[in-house]
């Protein structure tokens, strides 16, 4: 999905495929096709992902790649300004000029999910420009301010890759988890409503527990638990509105053998109680 922000200064559909605007708050874990630098303009956050929580405080640049799985929290008093890059237009004249080699490591996961940049590293006070610059640059809209903004884009990227706070991964190596992965995903999708564990994944692929768990977290952005509980809780979803079968019921044919644990995992996945998501 594209991300929503708030106050946008320019349309997604801008001539360089950039848009500037502040960063919208909600409790669900999100991805967006764009990549995105966000600038904590002030108070604190936590940016959550399949590698664990990362503190954000005011004045803390971070870097998000395309498609990346996660969350923003304890967000309350936060004001985050974000410029979003979107790669997916092929005629975007900003494909012309950066590298192809980074475009399709951006677009396919090829790279660093995630980056943080605090106030105390060098390559800071270089990205915060370039943030502000095309901030008002996109606001103002002068003359030829395309370039401008263009120019600031392809500077934040240098930043990032020449100190590698961003890093391409070898695409091979990376081949070879995807299918390990998928061994792995296979298997679950066909056991998850049964009592499944790790050790009984790894031992039915034939891959180590700890690998399993690191495949997880490399390439989906989330842990085994979250990935096994997240296919029992849309299941359940599905029988709640295509069945009469009491919730007790669907809470164990969807692979919970407690009502409690699925009510509170179902209300804090969906923010409803199951209940509320039938009735609506």
């Amino acid at each position: 999905m594209s991300i929503e922000l708030l106050n946008a200064t320019s349309a997604s559909n801008s001539a360089f495929r950039v848009v500037c605007g502040e960063m919208t708050w909600n409790d669900k874990s999100i991805s967006h096709t764009e990549a995105l630098f966000g600038h904590v303009r002030s108070g604190n956050a936590t940016f959550e992902n399949g590698d664990g929580g990362h503190h954000l405080q005011s004045g803390d640049i971070y870097f998000v790649s395309p498609n990346t799985k996660y969350r923003l929290t304890g967000s309350d008093n936060a004001k985050i300004d974000v410029v979003t890059i979107n790669f997916s237009n092929p005629a975007a004249v900003t494909q012309d000029y950066l590298p192809q080699s980074i475009i399709r490591a951006l677009i396919n996961g090829n790279c660093t999910s995630f980056a943080h940049i605090s106030a105390r590293d060098s390559a800071h006070p270089v990205l915060l420009d370039c943030i502000n610059t095309a901030t008002r640059a996109e606001k103002d809209k002068s003359d030829f301010f395309q370039l401008l903004v263009y120019g600031k884009m392809y500077e934040a990227f240098y930043e990032l890759f020449s100190n590698n706070y961003v890093r391409i991964v070898d695409v091979e190596s990376k081949s070879k988890k995807y299918r390990a992965l998928m061994r792995v995903t296979n298997y679950i999708d066909e056991h998850y409503i049964d009592g499944l564990s790790l050790d009984e994944v790894a031992a039915s692929t034939g891959i180590s527990r700890y690998y399993v768990s690191h495949l997880f977290k490399e390439l989906m952005n989330t842990t085994f638990v979250g990935y096994v509980n997240e296919l029992r809780l849309n299941r359940a979803a599905m029988l709640l509105v295509t069945t009469d079968s009491p919730i007790i019921e669907i809470a164990a044919m969807s692979g919970f053998n407690n009502l409690s644990n699925f009510n509170r995992a179902f209300k804090l996945h969906f923010n409803k109680t199951p209940s509320a998501y039938r009735k609506a």
